[in-house]
């Protein structure tokens, strides 16, 4: 079937719980979409991710006025538009406590950060090798020796996560929640974290779906391209070595000129930039991305091609005179493929993913990302049970049939008054294993 068709039934089979992917060509979804997510949490947050209800895109009006409210009070306060970019100021929460330096505790983490890249010396060169194209790039900046002391200074410890990537297979990230003593206060405590105003992933994946010709995009190092106010850059401080190939010479102070991620406000800080450029710059396109945007990715559908072609130009156009780079654009539109190739910003990939999901380009078609669930577990407990089944996430139900097996079953373990660490009885497990491998067939 073909994208824009309506609505016809999913595929019958959906196989192993949470395992194995599921397809649906352009047009079957419509108002049918879920959204997996993998999630190591803790139990009471993974529960909650289980049994909610997802609203839908419903969201109360009293919350949405006070997202908007702070949006609207900070980017009019704290944004300011320089030199073909925007710089923004922290939100710092009023009378917050008194920011320790957090020097020495960022210097023994980065120590040990050393000391185990050096295990591995093909990841001690990227690490190094991203710190200096920060540097190169002017998101980070050396502390000059002869400089006057600001009057907040605060040191923030970084270390590798590995990543889902061929070309870069780690990404640097900056503890803001570091704390130098269980009295202290992290740089995070001192800042409001107000949430972003998001757009439902249920309503973008399903007007993704609904028109003819789809597109793909995001924003190259989004949060990186808004500048940090100079007033608050001493206090995203950290240390790395003056010479990154020796491994044993001295540290170097760095701080950030952008707005890093890993603070808790920069997703507030990005959605209040992005909004504001569309608010000043109002256009159909400006309109369409901010209906369209979730966080740093757009997705999108047109009837028309020219349409689309005409919003690939327009919208690089807008974010770039922002600061912005709309890049990885893809598309099952040859014409924009091409053109975007000759642009250098198409993403070649045969799958894309896109909120949690992948987009089989040639194919036109959506698949449901796998979810691993081992299902050769010894001893099972409550807590290994409510982690796995919490990696779903199914806001419409298409898998209730297999969740609510799941669901009911962990009602059953908390009526019979299991401990979370407690290894289960072979009846409990046996039925486990049956909901594992459930098959709507």
């Amino acid at each position: 079937m073909v994208r824009g068709d309506g609505p016809t039934a999913m595929s019958s089979k959906i196989g192993y719980l949470l395992s194995g992917p599921l397809t649906c060509t352009r047009g079957q979804l419509n108002s049918h979409m879920m959204h997996i997510l993998s999630s190591h949490t803790k139990e009471d947050y993974a529960i909650e991710i289980f049994w909610k209800l997802e609203s839908l895109g419903i969201q109360e009006n009293d919350k949405l006025n006070t997202q908007k409210q702070n949006i609207k009070e900070f980017s009019s306060t704290s944004i300011a538009y320089e030199d073909g970019k925007y710089v923004a100021k922290l939100p710092w929460i009023e009378e917050y406590p008194e920011l320790p330096t957090n020097e020495m505790i960022a210097k023994a983490r980065t120590h040990r950060v050393v000391n185990r890249l050096n295990q591995e010396p093909n990841l001690f060169k990227i690490y190094g090798d991203i710190i200096r194209e920060q540097e190169k790039r002017g998101f980070i900046e050396k502390v000059r020796e002869n400089e006057d002391e600001p009057q907040r200074i605060h040191y923030i410890p970084h270390h590798p996560v590995e990543k889902d990537s061929t070309t870069t297979p780690i990404r640097i990230v900056y503890d803001c929640s570091c704390t130098e003593n269980a009295k202290s206060p992290s740089l995070n405590d001192c800042l409001h974290s107000y949430p972003p105003i998001s757009n439902d992933i249920t309503e973008l994946l399903t007007r993704f779906r609904t028109q003819k010709f789809a597109v793909t995009t995001d924003i190259e190092k989004a949060f990186l391209q808004v500048g940090l106010h100079k007033s608050d850059r001493d206090v995203t401080r950290f240390f790395w070595l003056s010479d990154p190939t020796d491994s044993t010479s001295p540290f170097t102070t760095y701080r950030f000129k952008s707005v890093l991620f890993g603070a808790t406000c920069s997703p507030f800080i990005l959605n209040a930039t992005l909004l504001k450029r569309f608010e000043e710059n109002p256009s159909p396109t400006a309109s369409r991305i901010t209906q369209d945007l979730y966080v740093d990715n757009v997705l999108s559908s047109f009837t028309a091609e020219d349409d689309l072609i005409q919003f690939y130009r327009d919208s690089r156009c807008l974010l770039q005179k922002g600061g912005f780079n709309l890049r990885s654009w893809n598309s099952n539109s040859n014409r924009l493929r091409e053109l975007a190739d000759t642009e250098n910003v198409l993403d070649s990939s045969k799958e894309v993913n896109i909120l949690g999901m992948r987009w089989d380009v040639a194919n036109d078609r959506l698949l449901f990302a796998e979810v691993d669930i081992d299902s050769t577990m010894v001893d099972v407990t409550k807590r290994e049970i409510i982690r796995q089944s919490s990696k779903i996430f199914d806001p419409l139900g298409i898998l209730s049939p297999v969740t609510v097996k799941a669901k009911i079953f962990m009602q059953s373990l908390w009526k019979r008054n299991f401990g979370w660490d407690e290894r289960l009885p072979e009846d409990v497990t046996t039925q486990w294993t049956t909901i594992q491998v459930y098959d709507m067939d």
